[in-house]
């Protein structure tokens, strides 16, 4: 499928499967074309080329109401004089649905985003996180084959972010619709996804599953994009091994020879191993789950995992190996 603006391609030669009951997150740069793919898929956005299938029918012809996809958008809008309630029912009462089908599809919905005892309140009286629940049951209720929800906890905070996605993930197992989320949070697309795309400059670049993608970016543009800490010069001998000056790497086959990067991240690096590269520590890094140790090298600085039940003083030396099997390495851009 191809999508332009004008002279523009907003998206190019995308291919993409989404099954029943999967979950799939796709991630890329700002202005890569997530929204314009998901607005595609759902009927908003007319692509110039290719097809788009829903449940098996090509619904490329049309309308947004008659693909059987509904599409979510981060800044989810209530009905502000409806009920909660009777927000959630009207994709239902657009449909006609009788009365005793109404009450039981929408107060389920309500009881799977944790919402039931909030039915007869207004938008206006709930909390940020509440509405976005509210939201996702509405796009829930008539149980469509294909869920496309855009950016859906961008604007949470850390505790309503984990509430609305376990809401989500909750729903999701109870009628096990195809599930499209784009997000800009790699937390959430590893905490989501069976599978993850990274779409960048309008082409899919990789699809994988969240470890094979953070442990084994295809290209050099999906590592960078992906933020992998460290990334070294040196030189492929075209026979699997890449030298730096961090030393020899047993790579793998497949590399011609000639300039390369090596790119990985803190857990490849190992501290204070007998015969390591030697190394002095710049920076202790804190986060709130781990902390990180900043070490100047002969390559440069480098990001290494803190291991463990240590305490390291900035100014001291120590050494370091790397991991073959975490590091990736690709030919250098010209």
């Amino acid at each position: 499928m191809g999508v332009r603006f004008g002279d523009e391609a907003a998206l190019r030669n995308v291919t993409l499967d989404v099954a029943r009951r999967e979950r799939f997150v796709l991630i890329g740069p700002s202005g890569a074309g997530k929204t314009t793919l998901l607005r595609a898929v759902a009927g908003f956005v007319s692509p110039g080329s290719g097809e788009i299938r829903v449940a098996g029918r090509d619904v490329i012809a049309l309308p947004p109401e008659r693909r059987d996809a509904v599409y979510m958008h981060q800044t989810p809008v209530l009905f502000p004089h409806l009920t909660v309630f009777e927000n959630v029912a009207f994709p239902l009462r657009v449909r006609r649905s009788s009365e005793g089908e109404v009450r039981e599809r929408a107060g389920l919905a309500l009881e799977a985003m944790q919402m039931g005892e909030y039915a007869n309140r207004v938008p206006r009286t709930l909390s940020g996180g509440q509405r976005h629940r509210v939201a996702l049951a509405r796009a829930i209720v008539g149980r469509p084959p294909l869920l496309l929800l855009d950016e859906p906890f961008s604007a949470l905070d850390p505790a309503l972010k984990r509430d609305v996605r376990e809401a989500l993930l909750a729903a999701h197992s109870q009628y096990d619709p195809g599930l499209v989320v784009v997000t800009h949070d790699f937390n959430d697309a590893a905490g989501i996804a069976d599978r993850i795309g990274v779409l960048i400059d309008g082409e899919i670049a990789q699809i994988a599953a969240p470890s094979e993608l953070f442990a084994r970016p295809a290209t050099l543009g999906v590592a960078r994009f992906l933020n992998i800490a460290n990334e070294i010069q040196g030189r492929s001998d075209g026979t699997g091994h890449f030298s730096s000056p961090l030393g020899s790497l047993r790579v793998g086959a497949g590399l011609p020879a000639g300039p390369a990067v090596a790119v990985f991240g803190p857990a490849a690096v190992r501290v204070g191993s007998v015969g390591g590269i030697a190394a002095r520590i710049v920076e202790v890094r804190a986060y709130h789950d781990h902390s990180t140790l900043m070490l100047s090298t002969s390559a440069g600085t480098i990001e290494a995992a803190c291991p463990a039940g240590n305490a390291y003083c900035v100014g001291s030396d120590t050494t370091i190996v790397l991991d073959a099997a975490k590091v990736v390495v690709f030919s250098a851009p010209l």
